[in-house]
């Protein structure tokens, strides 16, 4: 797996988790859409993703780009705690 594999793996489970906490958002989404990411500032990777996905894209199939303006600076992982192997 290529490090814009690995990327867009991370923004889909992010744009799942994301699209989960705004419905409306989600409804606006239509059906069979191609999803394709613009993350600001990631200009090669977003070549690489419009590019891959269109060569896949069904005839008819609505696109939409997903525009990622800013992440979040923090991680989801509230409490976390260490165990040593003995």
């Amino acid at each position: 797996m290529n490090t814009y594999q690995k990327f867009l793996t991370m923004m889909t489970t992010e744009f799942d988790r994301y699209i989960m906490e705004h419905e409306e958002f989600a409804r606006s989404i239509p059906q069979n859409a191609m999803i394709i990411f613009e993350v600001r500032g990631e200009e090669e990777f977003n070549n690489w993703h419009h590019t891959l996905s269109l060569k896949h894209r069904e005839s008819d199939q609505p696109v939409i780009y997903i525009q990622i303006q800013k992440w979040r600076v923090h991680s989801l992982i509230e409490e976390v705690s260490l165990a040593k192997a003995a």
